[in-house]
């Protein structure tokens, strides 16, 4: 017993909450596994609850709903890791919207349509566009979709699917006032449709749909396996349907050719759920809990695809929105030496894969918003979301992980995370039987 209280307080045992170790690992102290700890085998589909803390009472995993109807691929081309699991990937219906405030942003480049709520990426969806999608609408007849400021005037959701529209229809105020500014300036519409348009936008109505500018440019079903509008915006059907409950009349839309807000690798998916979306991916790939030390290349290195531990989630999901925490962190390791009292030598094989120094990081780089889960943060969580948890006897953060999008039958998010030794990477529903600390948005 005295021996090993010397070695506790030694720091000679493994952890990862920055504490050096003899062996370098990455690991923390192990967790006592229940068997409510054991790996899960369809992670995607049964998720592990672990008891509370200090329990060791075996109780069943509480069941997760099924999805009602089959989920849609996500049908985007992602810049980021596991690539392999891309055709794989997607995510789930939406939920918790509240229509009044949401926006859209369509990056035509990408053939992406991104919806926010809240100010926070909630979803991203595939288009298709105009028959000549590169850029703006000039006049009637000529393919293209426009870009610019507008918004959503009419709404419509049929009961049958209509050739023309598929599912829904939303239509868009075009021509908007710069539209209008644009026509008059070349002749195409006179002094007094200019003034009419511009009147009718600032009363919130439906600008003039008989101009040569052209008119009904609308966001609708129908499909998105190629551009093959006469300058709408197409969605999947299914997706029509989604989109049209998850807004409302006027509702904001942004049409730009080649931008996402919040996107750091430039593929039209807003990072919050580039996070989501890459740690997916680490959920089919399954990593094996390994706390050893490996050498890896900078920047951009990584552990054996098989291997990682809870801090590797983190690293390669992040990587899959375009950002290498293993080079940010040792830059800032580098320059602010103080912040990090744990670290004697730097090393860039396995800093940044330390607990107690992401989140030294997290601290100063990204959004706090919670210091713990209870039910009235709990609508706080978001999909794509870090959280710095508190699982062992040890006191403080010593685990980390990703806020799910898919819920248990309590509609609490479950956590994408790697557990302990003897699992792999895998959605837990933990979310309220362990103790959170920090709770951090990427922005």
């Amino acid at each position: 017993m005295k021996l090993l209280i010397i070695l506790v307080l030694s720091g000679s045992l493994l952890n990862c909450t920055g504490k050096t170790d003899s062996n370098n690992s990455a690991s923390g102290p192990d967790k006592k596994l229940s068997p409510k700890h054991e790996p899960v085998k369809e992670p995607l589909m049964k998720p592990v609850k672990p008891p509370e803390k200090k329990s060791v009472a075996q109780k069943k995993a509480p069941p997760v709903p099924k999805p009602i109807k089959k989920l849609l691929p996500l049908g985007i081309k992602d810049k980021g890791v596991f690539s392999k699991f891309d055709s794989q990937i997607t995510l789930e219906k939406l939920s918790g919207i509240d229509p009044k405030k949401t926006y859209i942003y369509v990056n035509k480049k990408a053939r992406t349509l991104t919806l926010y709520h809240n100010y926070v990426a909630a979803k991203v969806y595939p288009i298709a566009l105009g028959g000549a999608p590169k850029g703006k609408k000039i006049r009637q007849g000529d393919k293209k979709t426009p870009e610019g400021k507008y918004a959503i005037c009419e709404r419509k959701l049929f009961k049958k699917i209509s050739p023309r529209y598929g599912s829904a229809s939303l239509l868009l105020t075009y021509p908007g006032v710069h539209d209008a500014k644009r026509g008059l300036a070349s002749k195409l519409i006179t002094k007094a449709q200019y003034t009419e348009i511009d009147k009718l936008l600032k009363d919130k109505k439906t600008p003039l749909q008989n101009t040569t500018l052209g008119s009904s440019i609308r966001i609708h079903g129908g499909g998105v396996d190629s551009d093959w509008t006469l300058g709408c915006i197409a969605l999947r059907d299914e997706d029509a349907i989604e989109l049209y409950h998850s807004t409302s009349h006027w509702t904001p839309v942004h049409i730009v050719p080649d931008w996402t807000p919040g996107d750091k690798d430039g593929d039209g998916i807003a990072d919050q759920l580039d996070i989501l979306i890459g740690a997916k991916k680490l959920i089919l790939n399954k990593s094996d809990y390994d706390p050893a030390y490996f050498s890896i290349k900078y920047p951009w290195g990584d552990v054996p695809e098989n291997k990682g531990v809870c801090t590797d989630v983190i690293i390669r999901a992040m990587r899959n929105a375009g950002i290498d925490l293993q080079s940010l962190m040792y830059d800032n390791i580098m320059k602010n030496r103080n912040l990090y009292p744990r670290i004697k030598k730097p090393d860039r094989n396995i800093d940044h894969r330390r607990v107690g120094n992401m989140l030294v990081y997290f601290r100063y780089h990204y959004n706090l918003i919670s210091n713990g889960w209870s039910e009235k943060t709990k609508d706080k969580f978001l999909p794509g979301d870090i959280i710095f948890m508190d699982t062992i006897t040890y006191p403080g953060p010593d685990h980390v992980g990703i806020i799910s999008d898919r819920k248990d039958s309590r509609g609490n998010y479950l956590v994408i995370n790697n557990w302990a030794s003897g699992c792999v990477t895998a959605e837990m529903d933990i979310l309220d039987s362990v103790s959170i600390l920090y709770h951090y948005r990427v922005k």
